[in-house]
């Protein structure tokens, strides 16, 4: 009875957070638009090698700074089985306790365009604002890696840019418009299908301008292999039809399997591809971020 009685009340003491050791968080207000990002920082227990440590920029970091923060953490631990070397984790995300401003990421994540054709919303609603990845890409350069290496000893040679989904797409546009930005990109289920697959035509002037001048990166692309079917979820709901419908005109893994191959064809850019066997869009996350980190942080890239 008291021991009942003292757990019950300790269920109504006010909720902490939990602090992730290592780890800090900051509000930054971009200087252009006004706009606020809360940026979640962390730091490897390890020194830092004479050069500063490696660093992953990754986008939706509410959703996912745990989980690369813990991967690179642990694994770091035992390099000599996992291969990876630790890195400060910058985790770029916006201030609210839900894993995804949608509205928000929405426009920092997609390309410019004049009048993006899009497929209709699977839950009807319209489109939010599209096309600020050059500016959230400006903001990221000019802005956030600054304040980064203000706070951490950071090596500028070894950049690694992160993403899933509208993160995914984010991260091969920046590859194709400014390949000097980052030495690793790693796009995880990347929306190639927003605005008529756009991407795959900058791909191809990207592809044919490493001709003249070879570029030096790296890009780890994946995709679930059930994100063009449905899952045995999806196809026991009465809207399967529909969902259906979204999944086979996105052609997330056709377009991610097309994307590699036109990819493999650029000078100077190494790629791996991958296709994540029995997983979705969402079930993907944690296992792609893991082998995206192992690639990304393999202690001879960059180097």
């Amino acid at each position: 009875g008291a021991s009942a009685a003292s757990a019950a009340s300790a269920l109504r003491l006010p909720m902490a957070p939990v602090v992730l050791p290592g780890s800090r968080v900051l509000d930054v207000t971009a200087a252009r638009s006004g706009r606020v990002y809360r940026l979640m920082i962390w730091t490897p227990t390890t020194p830092p090698p004479p050069s500063g440590y490696p660093t992953v920029y990754v986008t939706d970091g509410n959703a996912v700074f745990g989980t690369v923060r813990e991967v690179i953490d642990v694994r770091s631990r035992v390099r000599r089985t996992s291969g990876l070397v630790p890195a400060v984790v910058v985790a770029i995300g916006y201030p609210t306790d839900d894993p995804y401003d949608i509205v928000r990421r929405s426009y920092d994540l997609t390309p410019p365009s004049e009048a993006p054709s899009m497929p209709p919303r699977p839950n009807g609603e319209p489109w939010p604002p599209l096309g600020g990845a050059d500016e959230f890409l400006d903001f990221i350069e000019d802005e956030v890696k600054p304040l980064v290496a203000g706070i951490v000893p950071v090596d500028p040679d070894r950049e690694v840019l992160m993403g899933h989904s509208f993160g995914g797409l984010f991260a091969l546009y920046t590859l194709f418009t400014r390949p000097d930005a980052f030495d690793v990109y790693v796009a995880n289920s990347p929306s190639i299908w927003f605005d008529d697959s756009m991407l795959l035509d900058e791909a191809a002037g990207f592809v044919a301008r490493t001709r003249a001048e070879p570029v030096d990166a790296s890009l780890f692309l994946a995709v679930g292999e059930l994100e063009q079917v449905l899952t045995s979820t999806e196809g026991a709901d009465p809207e399967a039809d529909a969902r259906l419908s979204w999944k086979a005109r996105n052609r997330m893994v056709d377009n991610a399997r097309e994307m590699a191959g036109q990819l493999a064809e650029a000078d100077g850019l190494s790629v791996e591809f991958r296709i994540f066997e029995g997983e979705d869009h969402s079930s993907v996350i944690p296992a792609a971020t893991s082998r995206g980190l192992s690639f990304a942080l393999r202690p001879e890239i960059g180097k």
